[in-house]
């Protein structure tokens, strides 16, 4: 445990600089929290050139430690108007043990806690690797994620990143959304600790999201809500015109390769 005090001191040993990123404490799996010196920071602490302002936040990292700075998040939508998703373990969210479990999927009730504590009903997304582009980071995690076959799919991406939680943790998303060719997918993917896969329908997907099953802002809330703009413009060729000439969305045919 690294505490307050312990990191006050060793701010105190480190000059104050305006825009400095200090590294001050890194967990021993995935995150790195950082100082980040500035005049208009709401905090104020001694640094060795004297008391100055700074703000402090999350960086996310890779198993080499390298800062992640941005993630994608995909929705896959199968030929017959099927969503893929998939379970999967979010620790904070077991901190809340009311929450709701019993989601609805190919019709039946089923609760997601029998497949581990922290089960969280998600689109398929992750880390985009450094030097990695933006769609083959989409592919590459839709793939490791659902194992789909390969295929031609038309693909939809929102240009304009997004900064999924604001002042708490440095790290930009991207949306996406994919109308795949191809039925096939595995229902268990021994990926991140394992995966189980699911396809749910258009009025299954909005029931869980009603009823609170579905409740990952980041990993599901902002997709779908970014899916039925594709979907709107799927159906109105002038509200897709005004994205696309505003630089918001972006439509082309892809090849999915393993």
């Amino acid at each position: 445990m690294f505490s307050n005090q312990q990191a006050k001191a060793l701010l105190e040993k480190i000059e104050w600089e305006e825009g400095k990123i200090i590294s001050s404490v890194e967990g021993p799996y995935r995150y790195r929290v950082v100082v980040h010196c500035s005049v208009l920071g709401r905090q104020k602490t001694m640094f060795a050139n004297g008391e100055h302002s700074y703000f402090c936040y999350v960086e996310l990292l890779d198993s080499k430690g390298q800062w992640i700075e941005r993630g994608a998040n995909i929705v896959a939508v199968l030929p017959d108007g099927r969503f893929i998703m998939l379970v999967e373990q979010r620790p904070p969210h077991s901190r809340y043990p009311n929450r709701p479990t019993i989601a609805k999927i190919g019709g039946q009730n089923i609760d997601l806690a029998q497949f581990g504590l922290h089960g969280s009903l998600e689109f398929a997304g992750g880390a985009v690797k450094p030097g990695e582009g933006l769609k083959a980071g989409f592919l590459r995690e839709l793939q490791e994620e659902t194992n789909v076959e390969n295929q031609v799919a038309i693909y939809y991406s929102r240009c304009h990143p997004i900064n999924y939680f604001g002042s708490d943790i440095a790290v930009q998303g991207s949306l996406g959304v994919v109308f795949l060719s191809g039925l096939s997918y595995d229902k268990y993917v021994p990926n991140d600790g394992g995966l189980v896969v699911f396809a749910l329908t258009k009025d299954e997907v909005e029931w869980n999201i009603y009823h609170g099953v579905i409740s990952s802002g980041q990993a599901a809330l902002l997709e779908w809500a970014f899916y039925l703009e594709v979907e709107r413009a799927r159906k109105d060729p002038q509200f897709d015109l005004m994205l696309k000439k505003a630089g918001y969305l972006k439509m082309e045919e892809i090849q999915i390769t393993k």
